[in-house]
C-alpha cells in the first residue's frame, strides 16, 4: 500500500510544504510580538500548510456542541495579506477585526471560521475559535469568540475522526481504489479502532467489491 500521509501522532497530514525555515520562524515572531511555542513549532515543521481531515467540537452556545473541521494550516511563507499564510491572516485580522498582538490564527474551515492561538499573558497560550454565523434556515449557532483547548497540545488532542464522516465519504467520495487505499491509511492512523466497527468495516467491504468490478468491466 503506497503511503498517502505523514503521520504526527494521531493525525494524518497531507499536502505539506518543506519545514519552515529560521528566517521564517523570525519573521512570524517578529509580526507577532511572541515567541511560537515548542508544541506548534514542532506541528509546524510536519505540518506547513498542511491539509487535515478531522472533526473539532465547538461550543453551540446552548450547552452542546457544533462538530466542525478546521483542515486548512496556514504556512510560514512569506505572506502578504490574507493569503493562508501566517503572516498575510495576521495582517488581515488586525485590519479587519481589530485583533491585538500576541494572537495568531492558523487554521481555518471551508469559509471564514477560524482557530487562532491566544499567547497574551491572559491567554497562556489557548487555543480559540471564531465562528461566522450561519442563515436563521441553517440551524442556529454561536457567533464568535469561543475558547476550544488550554493550549495547542490539547486542541490537537482533541481532534478526532467522526464515524458518520467517515460513512458518508466512503457512501459518496470513494471512487477509485486508491481512494480506498488512502481512506484505509487514514484510518488506520487517526482511528485504529475501525476495523472492529461493523458498520464501516460493511460498508468498506461493499465498495471494494463495486471498485474491483467496476475495473473488470
Amino acid at each position: 500500500m503506497s503511503n498517502y500521509y505523514t503521520r504526527y501522532r494521531h493525525l494524518a497530514i497531507e499536502d505539506a510544504k518543506p519545514a519552515p525555515t529560521a528566517r521564517q520562524i523570525a519573521a512570524i515572531e517578529a509580526l507577532l510580538e511572541a515567541p511560537l511555542p515548542a508544541a506548534f513549532l514542532a506541528f509546524l515543521k510536519v505540518a506547513n500548510g498542511a491539509c487535515f481531515d478531522y472533526t473539532c467540537d465547538v461550543p453551540d452556545g446552548n450547552g452542546g456542541v457544533e462538530k466542525m473541521g478546521f483542515n486548512t494550516f496556514f504556512s510560514a511563507d512569506e505572506g502578504d495579506f490574507c493569503d493562508e499564510t501566517l503572516v498575510g491572516e495576521i495582517r488581515a485580522a488586525r485590519k479587519h477585526t481589530d485583533m491585538p498582538v500576541r494572537i495568531l490564527p492558523f487554521a481555518r474551515d471551508g469559509g471564514n471560521s477560524m482557530v487562532y492561538l491566544d499567547l497574551t499573558d491572559e491567554g497562556g497560550g489557548r487555543v480559540l475559535a471564531y465562528v461566522q454565523e450561519l442563515p436563521d434556515w441553517t440551524g442556529k449557532r454561536a457567533h464568535g469568540l469561543m475558547e476550544l483547548a488550554p493550549s495547542f497540545d490539547a486542541w490537537l488532542d482533541s481532534l478526532y475522526i467522526d464515524r458518520d464522516t467517515v460513512l458518508d465519504e466512503l457512501e459518496h467520495s470513494v471512487s477509485e481504489p486508491s481512494h480506498l487505499d488512502a481512506m484505509a491509511e487514514w484510518l488506520d492512523i487517526g482511528m485504529p479502532a475501525w476495523r472492529r466497527d461493523a458498520g464501516i468495516t460493511a460498508l468498506f467491504a461493499l465498495k471494494q467489491v463495486e471498485l474491483c468490478a467496476n475495473e473488470q468491466d
